[in-house]
């Protein structure tokens, strides 16, 4: 199942990891349990494509074959087993059923109104350059909370919009600042601009391997659909925030992206460690049962 690929990358993760005390292995034993129930639940409610999941009664979704979808509560269930803050605006996940790195986090932004202007005659470097500033300025803030510190190194994705479809995707090369470009993990942005607010769809996987999967963001992308009267080109019901589309690439607020970049990546490895410490008891109990 979508899990198994997990337990793959946690014999690398693991290398990577400091040694912990008996009172941290006992804490960690604890998380792995309680982190192996929600994996559990998110496969019983999995739905395997190829199929089409709604998305909060305003979009739909195309699983191709080999991807799934897991639900709230049971993507919420896990995400909080991962040391992963609320947030209520997530309204699932995307997981591969083959032999995969990546997993997809799919959130709906409402009350927000992207004006795709600037995205005719925008400049790539430029709001290269941009993430670069941001991101350098938001290390201080990052290192006082004992995160690691990033540095935007180049584009693996450039932004593009489609103005058919109204979708952004852009990722970029940000491992921690000093360290080499194919370690950690990297992300996949892709939005879908609605009338009344987005989607946002953050692919997470091994940097060494996203630069293979960025075709899988770009078709879970272009599979995503609003539903009549949630359309970019539909009248809006409500008064909304209206913001530029680079902000969706370069906030105003420069540490917001940045931290949420360091975030996924802390517990990335947080959680394939986890699943490391399960695999290694589950070993142990095997054995000693042969005794």
């Amino acid at each position: 199942m979508f899990a198994r690929y997990l337990l793959a990358i946690a014999a690398m993760a693991f290398l990577l990891l400091p040694g912990h005390g008996l009172a941290q292995e006992a804490e960690g034993i604890r998380k792995a349990q309680v982190l192996q129930q929600a994996v559990e639940a998110m496969q019983k409610v999995l739905l395997s494509g190829p199929s089409v999941v709604t998305l909060d009664n305003r979009a739909t979704l195309k699983l191709p074959q080999g991807t799934g979808f897991v639900r709230q509560p049971e993507a919420g269930a896990w995400a909080s087993a991962s040391d992963y803050s609320s947030d209520p605006g997530v309204l699932g996940m995307l997981v591969p059923t083959s032999e995969q790195n990546w997993v997809v986090f799919i959130h709906y932004r409402s009350g927000v109104r992207i004006d795709d202007a600037e995205a005719t005659g925008w400049n790539a470097d430029d709001l290269l350059a941009r993430l670069k500033a941001n991101t350098e300025e938001g290390n201080a803030a990052r290192e006082k909370r004992g995160e690691p510190q990033l540095e935007v190194r180049d584009w693996l994705v450039r932004p593009h919009y489609d103005e058919a479809q109204n979708t952004l995707i852009w990722g970029a090369i940000s491992p921690e600042k000093g360290g080499e470009a194919d370690e950690g993990t990297a992300n996949i942005h892709g939005y879908a601009l609605g009338n009344e607010g987005y989607f946002e769809l953050t692919l997470v996987s091994p940097a060494a391997e996203v630069p293979s999967y960025v075709p899988i963001a770009r078709s879970f992308l272009a599979g995503l659909r609003f539903t009549a009267g949630n359309r970019y080109q539909d009248a809006a019901k409500g008064k909304l925030e209206v913001r530029p589309v680079t902000s969706l690439i370069a906030p105003t607020s420069p540490d917001l992206r940045a931290t949420a970049l360091a975030y996924l990546k802390a517990n990335w490895l947080w959680l394939v460690a986890m699943l490391l410490v399960l695999a290694i008891l589950a070993g142990s109990a095997l054995r000693a049962l042969r005794r």
